[in-house]
């Protein structure tokens, strides 16, 4: 069955204890995917693929499957880091850091959020500034910051004289 409609976020669905669900599980990074095959709990492969460029899975994305039955999208808790920068000029040094080292991130009151890497740990600790690490269940995925406001920037592109 192809899937290509999300009905709502199950915890949107006041009367979900009515509904028969079949849940299927997903990685964080499945969530940014317009085409996705999923197998749910009751062992059904399903396909989804949102024509819409406006929806987007989330944590909880709920499909009709029949009469009273919905696919529940379950996303796998991700081991994440997230920085609590001291001011403006910490905040900034952070985010330089991270731009360079190209990590999707999300930004949000105050705080930095992105996938754990040891290198990003090794240097957020070199320059004493504070994080935690932590499990969580990510309602949407990580993104690279959007520069297209007349900024290129490309290690592909570069020409090198072998000569």
């Amino acid at each position: 069955m192809i899937l290509d409609t999300i009905f709502d976020n199950a915890a949107n669905i006041p009367d979900i204890g009515q509904y028969h669900v079949e849940t299927a599980i997903v990685k964080s990074d499945d969530l940014a995917k317009k085409i996705l095959r999923v197998k749910s709990d009751h062992n059904r492969e399903y396909g989804i693929r949102l024509s819409d460029d406006s929806m987007h899975l989330e944590n909880g994305s709920a499909f009709v499957l029949g009469d009273h039955q919905l696919l529940v999208i379950q996303v796998i808790p991700d081991e994440i880091i997230i920085v609590s920068p001291k001011g403006i000029d910490e905040m900034g040094q952070t985010a330089y850091m991270l731009g360079n080292l190209h990590k999707p991130l999300q930004i949000k009151d105050g705080r930095i959020t992105l996938l754990y890497d040891s290198v990003v740990v090794s240097e957020l600790k070199k320059k004493n500034i504070s994080f935690v690490v932590e499990k969580k269940e990510l309602d949407n995925p990580f993104e690279y910051a959007d520069l297209s406001y007349g900024h290129h920037h490309s290690h592909h592109d570069d020409q090198h004289d072998n000569d």
